[in-house]
């Protein structure tokens, strides 16, 4: 599920903005007047655009952050003010490890007088500028250090929230944290109150379905020993523990289970089209085991079209032979029949 539709995304501009200065050296943030009208949009809409891939979370009941920006929302000349108390909230939530930095408040315009808030804890980065000065005819170079500074680069961006407000009260919130991607970070979540709108758990089941879904769609396009038994895999893989899911690196996932998939194959994309179905295609998280079930049904078949149905307790012994055939070896307690099968199997098979 996306905070915006694409036509939204196309649309997305910066009505307003303003900063203020926060971090552990302070007892109090620094406080700063709008920004009017707003500067290097580009830039900053970019830094925003960056974030709309996340965690999808919603307000809980008489949350100060939506208050607040549903005062904001309602009243044009309180931006500064209301914008001045969510820092300082964030301040005071602020872990005391937290580097200096700046928390930005944007109002954006979404298309058809729609509008969504992004805030932003940017941390400060310490750079050497180079700048060049013309003395007597001569180029000379000349260095410039600064700490106070907004770089392109995704990891200065600690803390981002894009809050989408509803009519009355609530409303969907996507919520990036550098420190906590597969979820968010305990003083964050003090400040926003919040809580997931999707469990890890119901995405693990979610994430297994999309799995299922592009093996069987594209089966034949996969190494022939990841097509005997690719959908055993999915499930070996996810309920072995320690992985995760993430959108914007999910090579380690997909080469564990249907080994390396070229860039521009067709499966991958398949891959995508399943995970934005079910509803997961921007979220980070943990997979968790426990909720990727073992599967209590097998099927073997042969080239010559026997097919055996088992469960993990009767699994066949297979031997290979010295002629490179396989000898299927079933053993058990009594044969419940034998007989010419009379169903018609449809055609092909």
């Amino acid at each position: 599920m996306s905070l915006l539709t694409e036509e939204e995304k196309n649309a997305l501009s910066i009505r307003r903005m303003i900063f203020h200065v926060v971090g552990k050296s302070l007892v109090e943030p620094t406080l700063l007047e709008e920004i009017t009208p707003p500067e290097h949009t580009d830039f900053f809409l970019e830094r925003v655009k960056s974030a709309l891939r996340g965690n999808l979370f919603e307000f809980k009941q008489k949350s100060n952050t939506e208050q607040i920006l549903r005062l904001i929302a309602k009243n044009r000349d309180v931006f500064t003010e209301q914008t001045q108390e969510l820092s300082r909230e964030f301040q005071r939530l602020h872990s005391g490890t937290t580097s200096m930095g700046v928390f930005f408040v944007f109002e954006l315009d979404v298309g058809e007088d729609k509008t969504i808030y992004a805030l932003i804890k940017y941390d400060n980065e310490d750079v050497v500028r180079y700048l060049f000065k013309k003395t007597n005819g001569s180029q000379v170079l000349k260095l410039k250090r600064s700490s106070k500074n907004f770089v392109r680069k995704a990891e200065a961006m600690q803390k981002v929230a894009l809050i989408r407000l509803a009519e009355n009260d609530g409303g969907q919130v996507v919520v990036r944290d550098r420190s906590k991607p597969t979820h968010i970070s305990d003083y964050f979540d003090g400040f926003l109150e919040v809580r997931r709108v999707n469990s890890p758990e119901e995405m693990s089941e979610k994430l297994v379905e999309a799995f299922k879904q592009t093996f069987k769609d594209h089966k034949q396009s996969l190494p022939s020993d990841i097509q005997k038994g690719g959908v055993n895999r999915i499930y070996e893989v996810m309920r072995q523990g320690g992985h995760h899911f993430d959108p914007e690196n999910p090579e380690p996932l997909i080469t564990a289970i249907f080994g390396q998939v070229d860039e521009n194959k067709s499966i991958r994309k398949a891959l995508f089209r399943n995970l934005k179905a079910q509803g997961i295609a921007e979220e980070t998280f943990e997979i968790d085991p426990v909720r990727v079930p073992k599967p209590t049904r097998h099927r073997m078949k042969t080239v010559e079209g026997t097919q055996i149905i088992y469960d993990e307790k009767h699994k066949p012994t297979t031997r290979d032979l010295p002629d490179g055939r396989k000898e299927i070896v079933i053993v058990t307690a009594k044969i419940t029949e034998d007989d010419v099968d009379t169903e018609k199997n449809p055609r092909g098979n």
